[in-house]
């Protein structure tokens, strides 16, 4: 068992400077059969005691995060230098129990670089990632990350909010890049959230899209410009897939009402 601490900073330590470089996407990529004994073993032991069963019809096809980001890496690939930091960020539970997509990139990457996941903060797992990545780049002078987004609609057991599909995004942050202005907030209730979206988003451009994921009503946002609602049913990634097709000036708002974490990204500015 290996673990990572917080990225704690430095008194003076300089402000994390990593932009935007690249976004590529991958969606629906198969990982052939996954009933296999021992899996379908270790989904029996996690599904025990908890009035869950396993359904090994629901694992005949599907794909895992260690597939989709296999797909991110080769779609990135040449990258133009060492990737420091690799995250996985995601909201549902990885399928895999064989080869974790944290497991693969420190093996994928050159000089097998510090590669950890990121959950337990919902829709919002996105915004913590980059800003763990950025702390680390902080506290250590990285010059390039990577952040891989995924969401997985396959699971071996019934679930009421199962995502719609499988997508991931891989977001590479380089020293220099696009500049993207990240704030994360906890503790944020849905009576807190009309406030607190009014004082993250008070210096937006009335000329800059905002996009809003499922956990934001888009009468909340009163910048006075254009808002679009993210896709549905892609929990971690709808907001940040766009991205692979542009990085003009956009502003992406999550919040999620279980974990109370609120996320807000600006794409394109001053950093």
């Amino acid at each position: 068992m290996y673990r990572t601490t917080a990225p704690v900073l430095r008194p003076g330590a300089p402000a994390a400077t990593l932009g935007l470089a690249r976004v590529v996407r991958a969606v629906g990529v198969p990982d052939g059969r996954l009933d296999d004994e021992f899996s379908l073993r270790h989904f029996t032991d996690l599904t025990a005691g908890h009035a869950v069963a396993v359904r090994p019809d629901l694992l005949t096809s599907g794909t895992t995060f260690t597939a989709l980001t296999r797909a991110l890496h080769e779609r990135l690939e040449p990258l133009a230098g060492p990737v420091d930091v690799a995250i996985i960020a995601h909201a549902t539970p990885d399928l895999d129990c064989r080869l974790a997509a944290a497991t693969y990139l420190s093996e994928a990457l050159p000089d097998g670089p510090l590669s950890f996941s990121v959950s337990d903060v919902g829709a919002c797992a996105p915004f913590a990632a980059i800003r763990l990545a950025r702390d680390y780049a902080a506290r250590h002078g990285y010059r390039r990350a990577l952040v891989v987004v995924a969401d997985q609609a396959t699971l071996p057991y019934d679930v009421a909010d199962r995502p719609a599909g499988d997508a991931g995004v891989a977001l590479l942050l380089e020293a220099g890049a696009t500049p993207l202005t990240l704030a994360h907030r906890t503790g944020v209730t849905g009576r807190d959230l009309p406030g607190a979206l009014a004082s993250a988003l008070a210096g937006v451009d009335e000329r800059t899209p905002v996009v809003v994921g499922a956990g934001v009503d888009p009468a909340l946002v009163a910048t006075g410009g254009p808002v679009r609602t993210a896709r549905a049913g892609y929990p971690c990634t709808a907001l940040w897939d766009g991205l692979a097709d542009s990085l003009e000036p956009v502003v992406l708002v999550e919040h999620d009402p279980v974990t109370g974490d609120l996320g807000v990204a600006s794409v394109g500015g001053t950093s």
